[in-house]
């Protein structure tokens, strides 16, 4: 029996073709204060698509600054099969999040030096 995280076959093949990219989620300006209702479906809302990437498999890491006022809000590393798919989840990050969202692909010691 293979452990959480552990592929085999086809789609072990298909993780290796897919990158990993960062998300980084700051704040398109200074945040009003939300409603508590408009506040608590925020919540959930972003809740729900968090979970949504860790059950496909896409959110492999995240981020959060010490000082809760500070820039950048929040930062993800995900999985995707290219720069259109990363611009997609970043997309729907911000829609959830209300964050201005930048992707950066994730690179390799390798692949900085050129190997």
């Amino acid at each position: 029996m293979k452990g959480e995280g552990e592929a085999g076959g086809a789609a072990e093949a298909s993780w290796k073709a897919q990158c990993e990219f960062v998300l980084v989620g700051t704040w398109p300006s200074a945040p009003a204060e939300l409603p508590l209702a408009v506040a608590a479906h925020a919540v959930i809302a972003c809740a729900a698509w968090h979970a949504w990437l860790r059950r496909w498999g896409l959110l492999r890491s995240f981020g959060l600054p010490a000082d809760p006022g500070g820039e950048p809000r929040a930062c993800l590393v995900v999985r995707a099969t290219g720069d259109e798919a990363a611009r997609r989840l970043a997309a729907g990050w911000g829609r959830v999040s209300g964050y201005r969202v930048t992707v950066l692909p994730l690179m390799t010691g390798d692949e900085v030096l050129g190997r």
